[in-house]
């Protein structure tokens, strides 16, 4: 139980991180329970990528930094933010919203009990995430040979899921696996309430709220965040970066799209796989927004490169390669063709574990839903972002698969239960605002798709 208070100590600091920054990335204001929600959501992924940048250079996030940088983000808050104030206005909980809403709340309060007492027994929960975390505990940063040997594995897989665990190691004042998962706890309690607080303006709350619940309580979410593996705190970054980047598209508010650079950054740093998540939701922006947001675009990915390019130096300098493939094989005609009976089993098998009902429940032909009704309510950009995004997210998958050296099958089913996770969750979880109206609710500077005529590509 102490070091269980260890943990909830270092995510109230990284709460308290985010509150002080939402001004200071221009989050308008809101009520003050919105505020607290979206901080959380906030301070996780800025404390997770704060502390995946510092243990470069080995200097741990324990309880004096990240209290320094409390401090210090609470001194801009003071002298910029704390004045801020917002016309917009946002509408009050409603009684069906908020029973529907106690689903996931429900549910995350009943597998606090399950994940305290769960001792780490996953294969690539201990031997990966929880020993790349311990070290980063031991030794402040990534020190060789765990982070730079071979013998190691997945030395490709960036550090924010184990550095924010050494974290709590530091807050917890010693190294307890059996309670290390309760800080995976944190990612879906950051995911709901940042979803939340973050379209709720925007969006029809019944439907927000059945989603989220939806999503959390989907079986393959909570099984997985007992198993201490990054796939489902990646998949809930992609989710928050990606449904921004569709409303943005009908209203334009330029803090959805700093929430977009924020989260998709945090994925960046979660797992190599979030940088292709990462790129594929840009593109699709760039591809469907038309020319005059292709700028906003641009300062968005740029964000997302200066948040990944830490980790992208470090790798290069320590020549640390990934093992299973080689990203320029994918531009090599010859090795493509010679591994052209690859793409079909591993199409194949991607699409059964994106549909498979006993992993996901509805989430899928929610998703399809959203996709549909997003060209209904005339909201044809939202819909086109995300069926592109969705599309190159998958055909990025098969090309991993595709070049990959380990045997199909044993690479395939071993793994592809997981990789699915942000395609599945993201879609899910894009669908709210997908369904918005192309008006905000109480915003008063939305710009609606329906007022703005269709622009030509050129």
């Amino acid at each position: 139980m102490i070091h269980a208070l260890g943990i909830l100590e270092a995510n109230a600091l990284m709460l308290l991180l985010g509150y002080f920054l939402l001004p200071l990335l221009g989050f308008r204001s809101r009520p003050l329970v919105d505020r607290l929600l979206l901080a959380y959501a906030v301070g996780l992924a800025a404390g997770g990528v704060l502390a995946a940048t510092l243990a470069l250079v080995f200097i741990p996030l324990d309880a004096p930094v990240l209290f320094v940088a409390v401090v210090c983000v609470f001194a801009g808050w003071w002298r910029w933010g704390r004045h801020e104030r917002s016309s917009a206005t946002v509408p009050a909980l409603d009684a069906v919203s908020a029973i529907v809403l106690a689903v996931p709340v429900l549910l995350l309060a009943r597998a606090v009990t399950l994940f305290a007492v769960r001792p780490l027994h996953e294969f690539d929960g201990w031997v990966i995430w929880a020993t790349r975390a311990r070290a980063l505990y031991e030794f402040s940063g990534p020190a060789a040979p765990v982070f730079t040997d071979p013998t190691y594995p997945a030395l490709q897989h960036p550090l924010l899921l184990p550095a924010l665990e050494a974290t709590d190691a530091h807050f917890m004042g010693a190294w307890d696996g059996t309670v290390m998962h309760l800080q995976l706890l944190g990612f879906a309690i950051a995911f709901v309430g940042g979803s939340w607080a973050l379209l709720r303006p925007y969006v029809w709350q019944p439907l927000l709220a059945g989603v989220l619940a939806a999503v959390v309580a989907a079986p393959a979410v909570l099984d997985q965040l007992a198993t201490n593996y990054a796939d489902v705190p990646l998949a809930l970054f992609v989710a928050l970066g990606v449904a921004p980047i569709a409303l943005w598209m009908t209203y334009g508010e330029r803090e959805l799209l700093v929430a977009s650079a924020l989260f998709l950054g945090a994925a960046a740093l979660t797992k190599n796989e979030g940088e292709l998540f990462a790129v594929c939701a840009l593109a699709a922006a760039a591809a469907t927004g038309g020319r005059r947001r292709l700028r906003p675009v641009a300062i968005t990915a740029a964000a997302v490169a200066a948040i990944d390019a830490p980790w992208r130096i470090w790798i290069a300098t320590h020549h640390v390669k990934i093992s299973e493939y080689s990203i320029s094989d994918a531009f090599d005609p010859g090795f493509l063709r010679a591994r052209w009976s690859r793409v079909g089993p591993s199409a194949h098998e991607l699409l059964t574990q994106i549909v498979r009902i006993q992993a996901w429940g509805y989430l899928v032909a929610l998703a399809l839903v959203g996709v549909a009704g997003a060209f209904v309510v005339r909201a044809p950009r939202r819909g086109a972002f995300v069926s592109l995004w969705l599309l190159l997210s998958f055909a990025g998958m098969v090309v991993i698969y595709w070049i990959s050296t380990n045997p199909v099958t044993n690479n395939l089913y071993n793994s592809s239960n997981r990789t699915v996770d942000a395609i599945v969750v993201g879609a899910a979880a894009a669908v709210p605002a997908l369904l918005a109206p192309v008006e905000a609710m109480g915003s008063s500077r939305g710009r609606a798709e329906r007022h703005e005529p269709e622009e030509a590509a050129h």
